[in-house]
C-alpha cells in the first residue's frame, strides 16, 4: 500500500520541488532510452517508478518518497545514479543537485556599473545584433541592430521569451519548438524559483498551451550556441548562428550575439540594417 503523502503546507520547498522535478523527468525519459523493452499495452507516458528504482539502484518505496518530498536530502550517490537514469547533462545535473540541496540560484542583482558598461559597449557593436538579458531573460540592453531586427522584440525592456513566444516568431522560425524549449530551459536554470518576476512570468505566458507545455517538462539547459532559420516575406530565409555567453561580474545574466556566415543573406540583411541605421543616425534633425 503506498504511503500516503504529508500535507503539502508541511513538505521542505527545495524536496518539493525535487520531487516534481523528478516526476517531470520519468514522464518524458522513454523505456527505450533506458535500454527497456516497450511491451504492448503499456499505459503510462515514461518510465514506471519500479524501473526508475531498479535501473537507479535503489528501493521503488524510497524512490516513491523521493517523488513525494519526503523524507531527508539524497545521498550524492542516488543523486548521481537517477542524472545517469534520466541520462541529464551538466547544466541539469547541477539543477538537480541544487534542488536537493535547498541551495536556490544567487538572487537576481541590479546589473549596475557591470551593466551600464556592458551598454556601452553594445551600443558600437554595429555590425550584428546583440543583446544582454537578465535572469528572467528581460532584456536590460540591446544594441540598435537587435532592436531593429527583432522587431522591437529584442530591445531593451522586453522579455526574449516572450518575443519567441509571439505568433509572428512561431510562425517565422523553422526551428521554433527546439529554440523555445531551450530558451524556456535557461529561464528556469537561470531565475530564482520564488521571484515574483518569474511567477508573473510564467502566469503571464501559460495563457499559450505550448508555453504551459514546455514549462511542465522541468527542462534545464546549458549555455548552447544555436543555428536557426528565419524566414521574412519579401527577403527570403536568413541562417542565423546565435552565440550565448555568460556574463561573469552577473550571475545568471545572458550576452546573446546574432551572426551570419560571410557571404550569406543573412550577413547581408545585417550589413544593409547596420548602414540604414548609421545612416539615420548622421542624418540632422530638421528645424522646427
Amino acid at each position: 500500500m503506498s504511503t500516503p503523502l504529508r500535507p503539502a503546507a508541511s513538505l521542505p520547498t527545495h524536496l518539493a520541488q525535487l520531487g516534481a522535478y523528478l516526476r517531470a523527468r520519468r514522464d518524458i525519459t522513454q523505456p527505450e532510452d533506458v535500454g527497456l523493452e516497450r511491451f504492448p499495452g503499456r499505459r503510462v507516458s515514461g518510465l514506471r517508478r519500479d524501473e526508475v528504482a531498479t535501473l537507479a539502484g535503489i528501493s521503488t518505496e524510497y524512490y516513491l518518497r523521493l517523488e513525494q518530498g519526503r523524507g531527508a536530502r539524497p545521498s550524492d550517490q542516488v543523486l548521481a545514479a537517477l542524472a545517469r537514469v534520466f541520462r541529464l547533462d551538466g547544466g541539469a545535473r547541477a539543477y538537480l543537485l541544487r534542488l536537493a540541496s535547498g541551495m536556490p540560484p544567487t538572487p537576481p542583482v541590479e546589473p549596475g556599473p557591470a551593466g551600464d558598461q556592458i551598454a556601452r559597449v553594445l551600443a558600437q557593436w554595429t555590425h550584428t545584433p546583440a543583446y544582454m538579458s537578465d535572469p528572467h531573460r528581460d532584456i536590460v540592453a540591446a544594441n540598435p541592430l537587435a532592436t531593429v531586427f527583432g522587431g522591437g522584440g529584442l530591445g531593451a525592456g522586453h522579455n526574449q521569451i516572450a518575443s519567441l513566444f509571439s505568433p509572428q516568431n512561431k510562425a517565422a522560425i523553422v526551428e521554433w519548438e527546439d529554440m523555445a524549449r531551450a530558451a524556456v530551459a535557461t529561464l528556469r536554470r537561470d531565475a530564482h524559483p520564488s521571484s515574483p518576476r518569474l511567477a508573473q512570468l510564467v502566469a503571464d505566458l501559460s495563457a499559450d498551451p505550448d508555453f504551459a507545455r514546455m514549462w511542465a517538462r522541468h527542462d534545464v539547459s546549458e549555455l548552447e550556441d544555436a543555428r536557426f532559420h528565419i524566414q521574412i516575406p519579401g527577403v527570403g530565409t536568413l541562417e542565423i548562428e546565435a552565440q550565448n555567453f555568460g556574463v561573469g561580474s552577473l550571475p545568471g545574466y545572458q550576452l546573446t550575439v546574432l551572426s551570419g556566415a560571410p557571404g550569406s543573406l543573412a550577413a547581408s540583411v545585417f550589413a544593409k540594417l547596420a548602414s540604414s541605421i548609421s545612416t539615420s543616425a548622421a542624418t540632422p534633425s530638421p528645424s522646427a
